[in-house]
């Protein structure tokens, strides 16, 4: 089952319950709610599940009610794939990433898997939870399983462990996504963290705004060095002074914890005179708007945050997740098939306004 991408794993289980009885005609089929609770997916995927099974005629979907095995389905006749089909199926493809928390990639997993199934490829995941450590375990693992290219979100720290330098070393199909490392010479995708933040700081400065924020995560991964370099460069090119007393860098431990909103309100607190905010993630935005709500009435900082934070009245920087999935399948593909020409591809973003 390691072999079958997600919404393939869960067509299958649901099949053998039909067949086995577990799952009789006319039972009523799990919610996609339950379903993605169940196998800890996303709804993309489960829809992509039941789609597959209703295709084939195994369940019915009734508007308002719910979904059904079929009732006039003849158990003895479904067709399950046997272990050995699995195994042969498709090639191989795995995706690294180092957490599913955020929505950015939530939608990355998805897109991705999508244009996997396209290209032919099918794909196990594999989570780090942003360890170097497990990280280098799942690239051993996927390689010894027979995958045949790796997509890898690198962690947080992005450590130059051995696992990810012999990746780019060996000439193995690989991309890295978001995050990269740099000074190696790889394939890589990366939304345009740098242009994505200097329209949204140049955007505050002519605005009025000269006292911003900058609040982020405390770690030195690629995507936030070029988000506040972006910062630094819209501040340069409008000749204003930068007061990097303003920076908020939340240490890890910290926002990971119970602690850090208590963290950024005591720094919004301890700075007076701010007028602005530019959050580098959808997670340091929420935070920040929390801390802000805790202010004074009188407080009016206008909050505008790398990534979607859903907060009404909050602009953002959009990424374009579905162009970053699919330039990655095709840079994979074109690894795979035996064309090597190391390249950093860089995908547009856009300033969303909130409609009022």
């Amino acid at each position: 089952m390691k072999k079958l991408a997600l919404y393939k794993q869960i067509q299958e289980d649901i099949m053998r319950k039909i067949k086995s009885g577990l799952l009789r005609p006319t039972d009523r089929i799990p919610s996609e709610q339950e379903l993605m609770d169940e196998y800890k997916v996303s709804k993309i995927t489960v829809k992509n599940a039941l789609t597959l099974l209703a295709d084939e005629g195994l369940i019915i979907r009734v508007q308002g009610k719910g979904t059904f095995v079929s009732s006039n389905l003849d158990v003895y006749n479904i067709d399950t794939p046997t272990p050995s089909a699995r195994v042969s199926s498709l090639p191989l493809v795995g995706y690294i990433i180092p957490t599913m928390r955020t929505r950015v990639i939530q939608k990355l997993v998805d897109f991705t898997e999508q244009f996997l199934q396209e290209a032919g490829l099918s794909m196990v995941l594999s989570i780090t939870r942003e360890s170097s450590s497990i990280e280098s375990n799942a690239i051993r693992t996927l390689t010894e399983l027979g995958a045949q290219g790796l997509i890898v979100f690198p962690t947080e720290d992005e450590k130059y462990n051995e696992s990810l330098l012999r990746l780019s070393l060996d000439k193995f199909p690989c991309v890295f996504i978001d995050r990269y490392l740099r000074n190696i010479e790889t394939y890589t995708i990366t939304s345009d963290n740098y242009g994505g933040a200097y329209k949204a700081v140049s955007y505050l400065l002519s605005e009025g705004h000269q006292r911003i924020a900058l609040i982020s995560p405390e770690n030195s991964n690629s995507a936030i060095e070029d988000r506040t370099l972006g910062f630094e460069k819209a501040y340069t090119d409008q000749g204003i002074s930068i007061d990097k007393s303003l920076w908020c860098h939340i240490p890890l431990d910290i926002l990971r914890g119970e602690r850090a909103l208590d963290y950024v309100s005591s720094f919004l607190e301890e700075h007076n005179g701010i007028t602005a905010a530019f959050t580098l993630t959808e997670e340091t935005a929420r935070l920040t708007s929390a801390a802000i709500s805790r202010l004074n009435n009188d407080t009016n900082i206008e909050l505008l945050s790398f990534d979607n934070p859903h907060l009404a009245s909050v602009a953002y920087v959009q990424q374009d997740e579905q162009e970053m999935a699919r330039t990655a399948v095709r840079l994979l593909r074109e690894q795979m098939d035996n064309i090597y020409s190391p390249k950093n591809a860089v995908i547009p973003v856009q300033l969303i306004f909130p409609s009022i």
